[in-house]
């Protein structure tokens, strides 16, 4: 088993070679937690030796950071030359991904969505050879309305076991003021009727299931690349 160091190291390895891709006068979107926002101190480091960049920020956390490191941040109200994230599970030939324990899934999902180059980063242990091998352990977060929630929750048991995700004994509030439903068990064999099933559902606002979106993934040193 990898140490904590090892896996810190191999996320700054992905943001360091994210943080390359980004040229002079690109406006970035950011994504949320801790891989990412290994990125934008990244920027940050490169901006000091003189890189002019503004970025998109997914949530209140990744905006607090990129005020620390002095990276401008505007609204999301244009294309964007590139958006960086990190994800809890990649799929290696697709790209495919699940995001969403940080509970900024949705932001993070239009800010990849206006892209034209949407990027991931993270350390080995993301990286799976298929989503459904990671089914039994990793839920797939789908972000709800507060209003009926539990009746959102019932629908949602015939595709899983949905849990309330909880903060300090209370229910956790993304910044969009919603909560968020843990889907463990998820049919993750076939990602794409199962996010097309989510989306249909009266109450979701979206889920975690990241489709054909990435171009590029950096896995510690390594590459991947798929055509889209």
């Amino acid at each position: 088993m990898k140490s904590p160091e090892s896996n810190i190291e191999e996320k700054r390895q992905a943001a360091e070679a994210a943080a390359a891709l980004v040229e002079d006068g690109m406006t970035v979107g950011l994504g949320s937690g801790s891989t990412a926002e290994l990125f934008v101190r990244a920027l940050g480091q490169r901006m000091v030796a003189g890189l002019r960049v503004q970025g998109v920020a997914s949530s209140s956390r990744t905006a607090r950071v990129a005020a620390e490191v002095g990276l401008p941040l505007i609204e999301l109200d244009r294309r964007l030359d590139l958006a960086v994230d990190g994800a809890d599970a990649i799929e290696r030939g697709t790209l495919n991904a699940i995001k969403g324990l940080g509970g900024a899934l949705t932001r993070e999902k239009l800010v990849a969505l206006a892209a034209d180059r949407f990027v991931l980063i993270g350390d080995r242990s993301k990286l799976v050879e298929r989503l459904c091998d990671r089914q039994a352990e990793l839920p797939v977060p789908v972000e709800v309305l507060q209003f009926g929630w539990k009746i959102t929750a019932r629908r949602l048991e015939a595709l899983g076991r949905p849990v309330l995700r909880m903060q300090a004994n209370e229910p956790f509030i993304t910044d969009n003021g919603n909560v968020i439903l843990d889907l463990y068990a998820a049919p993750l064999d076939r990602p794409n009727d199962l996010a097309t099933t989510l989306h249909a559902l009266p109450g979701v606002i979206d889920h975690g299931l990241f489709l054909q979106m990435a171009q590029c993934a950096f896995i510690a040193t390594e590459r991947l690349t798929v055509a889209r």
